[in-house]
């Protein structure tokens, strides 16, 4: 949660028109994720014991981009050539997308709040560094090596586009998507809200999203029901944090596959679950878009991953985010 010092900034903000809500990493939003970096980074370091190094991407500190002419205008038409209905949902709750550099993943989002406690709307950040000189495909694929060690026995290739839309653009589309997932789902009753305590959080049940694949423990902690549980989920952290060795790679893609989260990212957290799950109802079943995890070994093909959408594990999430477009 971001509390702002200047909250007629943000009311302003929403007076535009979405597509227009772009810019520059204000200085408070990048004080906040150099504070929550730093945090991170202490707690990552005393809980690996033996570790002598602390990740340097979590070391790094944000700070603002001023975007070239052809990066804005690739973000600009990322988000125009979004469906409509989205559009019109996010223009209550979007307070903007701003850029930055050194965030410690491709992007991120959070709430801001005004002094007296009113919750002014929900901000994304991008980090242009992850999509300077990728495109589509190079950056999914990419984003997919992440939990992982390198290594030379598995290879790992991801395709979100066809060769003729394999661009920049659209990889910055996707990872919008995701992120207007987690805008969307802020104050829903689809999970509960991120940055209120797990000790106000409801029952499972009263979460149409949350119940799907998750409960709420006798902690407070958000852990799956156990027929979406496997052995290594516990421990996938994409962008940055601890890797895994990458000859996990076939096991943890077969224990995927057993249980209804549509990514291996969704797996990690229920509210990467819903922002996960989001990108890619809207990527493939909107914008009727590829999406296709392939594992090979050497030239062998030895696994693939696709068309999620289609089958009975996708029925139940694919019929809250069609009620929620229905409503748009």
């Amino acid at each position: 949660m971001i509390l702002t010092s200047d909250p007629d900034f943000w009311r302003a903000q929403l007076g535009r028109p979405v597509l227009e809500r772009l810019g520059v990493a204000p200085a408070e939003v990048l004080a906040y994720v150099a504070s929550v970096n730093a945090s991170q980074q202490i707690n990552q370091q005393g809980s690996q014991q033996g570790v002598q190094q602390s990740d340097p991407a979590l070391a790094a500190s944000p700070e603002a981009v001023v975007l070239a002419a052809d990066f804005l205008a690739d973000v600009q038409n990322a988000m125009a050539e979004m469906p409509p209905s989205l559009l019109k949902l996010l223009a209550r709750p979007l307070l903007g997308v701003y850029f930055a550099r050194g965030l410690g993943s491709s992007a991120l989002t959070d709430v801001v709040m005004a002094p007296d406690g009113q919750q002014l709307g929900v901000v994304c950040l991008m980090d242009t560094d992850a999509f300077l000189h990728r495109a589509a495909n190079d950056w999914a694929t990419w984003k997919e090596y992440t939990p992982f060690l390198p290594q030379d026995q598995y290879r790992i290739d991801v395709i979100i586009e066809t060769p003729d839309n394999d661009n920049r653009k659209n990889a910055i589309q996707f990872i919008l998507l995701h992120e207007f997932g987690h805008v969307l789902n802020a104050n829903s009753e689809y999970l509960p809200d991120w940055w209120i305590g797990s000790k106000r959080f409801k029952s499972t049940e009263e979460y149409s999203y949350l119940s799907l694949a998750w409960q709420i423990a006798m902690s407070g902690d958000v852990i799956p029901l156990l027929r979406n549980d496997f052995p290594q989920r516990k421990h996938l952290r994409f962008y940055t944090g601890e890797q895994l060795p990458g000859e996990l790679i076939p096991e943890i893609y077969q224990d995927l596959q057993k249980t209804s989260f549509p990514t291996l990212y969704a797996a990690t957290n229920v509210y990467d679950d819903f922002a996960d799950g989001f990108a890619s109802y809207v990527h493939e079943v909107i914008q009727q878009r590829p999406f296709e995890i392939c594992i090979r070994q050497g030239e062998q093909t030895i696994m693939e991953l696709r068309d999620y959408w289609s089958g009975p594990k996708a029925k139940a999430r694919a019929s809250v985010f069609a009620e929620m477009f229905a409503g748009a």
